[in-house]
Order: structure tokens, then C-alpha cells, then sequence
């Protein structure tokens, strides 16, 4: 169990409806939240709410901001000064939080080229200030060392993206071979604590690490999933999807976002038990990733997942919700209700999943 370092936290207000997301994500990095404010402006942090972060930093109640949101180096500088505060944004707490559960070494370096990407623009604000005589002694001894580290920054991720487009070469010619192998692939995708791998160890008799923290699974998962009178096919677990994906993060995802883009068919997770806006922003937040990796072109399942805590009238609601959005999207992929928990409505998303494959392999043989 990892020991909590307290935080404050700060939401703008355009995100203000992620507040449960940003606690989610702090407390599975670790970070005990002691303080919520609200700020009008989105990248910025102006005089009173700067006064009150000294205020309550003087205090000792924290040692750390987290701005769910993107700040501006200028401001991230400010508050460090005036607070003596370490600033996590939102990119950053996710890192964290993709750092705790990497392990290969493409995950580990993806990780490390985000951050560096995220770190060059406050590397760079450092210059400027180190120039103007502002910062000569604060985060490096001066104008000399502060451009120092940013050229620094930029050898490291040239060297970086050498290595992980060897890695990704390979892993492309290999996806590529396996899709003309005639082994067929799905993956499970879907917001993140949808019950992607409940679904995953219901399926296959797999027992992985499931929970309610973000980012459990940040490498694809495989394994094989039978049916009767057939080969079966192999079932991959993915990371889970969250909404406003920064791009940094969308870098990070590539080894597992690669695997959809490559797979026979999506099944695509839905928790079907939170509040029908909730459930349905998540959706599009999964749909947007899918598209922005060429994705969508995929056949696809949608399993409406934890109908075990609906009562019918809700659980009709729900799937009456999502077959409108499934309808708008290519191919109008079926709504398949299910417990991952209890497994009711999974020999039904199979079967329809086996009929979906099936219907591929036929058109394939056709064109």
C-alpha cells in the first residue's frame, strides 16, 4: 500500500464535472487530496487564489498542487515561487500514474518522452526568466545551467524517438503479420474502471489484477478465448480511455492504442451503472481516441457492463441511451447488456461477437 502525500487541488472551472475523475486518478497516485478550490481561468492562476494557496501552504496542510487542468509555465513558476508548492498538472499526475504500473522497456520510455515533451516549454520559460535576472538561483544556478538542461532535454528525446520507432517498426511489421496469419484478434477497450479486465478473466479464465485505480493495464493483456466447433480467437485487455485526451498521453497509450487499430474486432466496454450524462460522455470521450487512431473502422461490440446494480426501468434507460449513440457511429455496433460480475449476457456477447468475426472472415473470402 503505497503512503499518501497530501495535496491540494485545483480544477478549472470548464472541467469542474471531472472533479470524481481527478480524485479518482490523485488517490491512485498516491496523493491525498486536503483541499479543492475552483479557478475561472483555464491555464491561468490570478492574485486571490494565489494568496489563498500561500496561505494555506503556510499552514503546512500540503506539499503539493495539483492543477487538474494545463497551466501556463509562467504560472506554474509563480506558484512555486510564491508557495514553495511542487506543481503535478494533469499530464503529469497521469504519468505518475502510468510510471507505477510500466514495465516494459517501450512503456518506459514512451513515459519518459512525455515528460520530457511536457517539461521543454517549462524549460523554456526558465531560460527567458534566467535571462531577464529573474531566476538566477531558483530551479538551477542561472542563465548558463537553465540552457543547459533544455538542450539537455532535447538530445535525450531525440534519442528517445530513435529507439522507440526501432520498437515500433517491429511491433508494426509483427501486428501487420499476425492479421495475415488467419488468427483473429479482438480487443477490449473502454473508459477507464469500465470492467475491461473483469470482462477480460470472465472471458478466458484469466485471473488479472482488477480494481478501482486508473491504468492498471498499460501493456496489451492476450490471451485465448474458444468456442465450440472453432479455433476461438485471442483476446487482448488495453488501457482504458479517459476524457480530453492530451496528446502527451495519447504518445504514451501507442503500444496498446496499436493493438485496436490491428484487431478483428472491438469489444467496447461501457459501465452501464453510473449516471446516463456520465456514461454517455465517457462513450464519446472512447469513441474520439478510437478515431484519432484510425480505429473506428473496426467491427465493434458495445457491452453495457454492470447491469447487476440496475433495476429494469434503469437498465432499459441505459440501453436505450447508448443504442441512439451506437446509431451514429459506422456500422451501428449492437448493444449487448452484461455483468462481467455475475456473467449474465455473456455467452450472448460471445455468440454475437463469433457472428460478427464470422461475417468478417466471410467478406474477406468474397472481396
Amino acid at each position: 500500500m503505497r503512503s499518501s502525500r497530501r495535496a491540494f487541488m485545483i480544477v478549472p472551472r470548464l472541467l469542474e464535472r471531472q472533479v470524481d475523475e481527478a480524485l479518482a486518478l490523485s488517490e491512485t497516485a498516491g496523493y491525498e487530496i486536503v483541499r479543492i478550490w475552483r479557478n475561472r481561468y483555464p491555464r491561468i492562476v490570478k492574485k486571490g487564489l494565489l494568496e489563498a494557496l500561500k496561505e494555506a501552504a503556510g499552514q503546512g496542510l500540503a506539499e503539493t498542487l495539483i492543477y487538474y487542468g494545463e497551466l501556463q509555465p509562467s504560472s506554474k513558476f509563480t506558484i512555486m515561487k510564491e508557495t514553495g508548492l511542487n506543481v503535478v498538472d494533469r499530464v503529469m499526475l497521469i504519468l505518475e500514474i502510468f510510471a507505477l504500473h510500466a514495465s516494459s522497456r517501450e512503456a518506459l520510455l514512451q513515459i519518459e518522452a512525455a515528460r520530457i515533451r511536457h517539461e521543454i516549454p517549462l524549460a523554456r520559460e526558465l531560460v527567458r526568466r534566467s535571462k531577464m535576472g529573474e531566476y538566477p538561483g531558483f530551479l538551477g544556478p542561472g542563465m548558463y545551467a537553465a540552457d543547459q538542461y533544455l538542450r539537455h532535454l532535447k538530445r535525450r528525446l531525440a534519442r528517445i524517438r530513435v529507439e522507440l520507432d526501432k520498437i515500433r517498426e517491429s511491433r508494426e511489421r509483427r501486428l501487420a503479420s499476425r492479421s495475415r496469419s488467419g488468427l483473429l484478434h479482438a480487443s477490449i477497450v473502454g473508459y477507464a474502471s469500465a470492467g475491461k479486465t473483469s470482462l477480460f478473466n470472465a472471458l478466458t479464465g484469466e485471473s488479472k489484477p482488477v480494481g478501482p485505480e486508473y491504468f492498471t493495464t498499460l501493456q496489451p493483456k492476450h490471451s485465448r478465448l474458444s468456442w465450440p466447433g472453432g479455433d476461438g480467437i485471442v483476446l487482448a485487455d488495453t488501457v482504458g480511455f479517459i476524457r480530453d485526451v492530451p496528446p502527451e498521453i495519447v504518445e504514451a497509450f501507442h503500444a496498446t492504442l496499436a493493438e485496436v487499430k490491428y484487431s478483428d474486432a472491438i469489444i467496447f466496454v461501457v459501465d452501464a451503472s453510473e449516471p446516463e450524462k456520465d456514461m454517455i460522455d465517457k462513450t464519446r470521450a472512447g469513441v474520439e481516441t478510437l478515431a484519432r487512431i484510425g480505429a473506428l473502422s473496426v467491427p465493434m461490440i458495445i457491452a453495457a457492463n454492470k447491469i447487476d446494480a440496475l433495476d429494469d426501468s434503469l437498465l432499459e434507460s441505459r440501453l436505450e441511451a447508448l443504442e441512439s449513440e451506437a446509431s451514429s457511429l459506422p456500422r451501428a455496433p449492437p448493444v449487448i447488456p452484461i455483468s462481467a460480475r455475475t456473467g449474465k449476457g455473456l455467452g450472448i456477447l460471445v455468440a454475437e461477437l463469433r457472428s460478427l468475426l464470422d461475417s468478417k472472415a466471410r467478406s474477406a473470402v468474397t472481396s
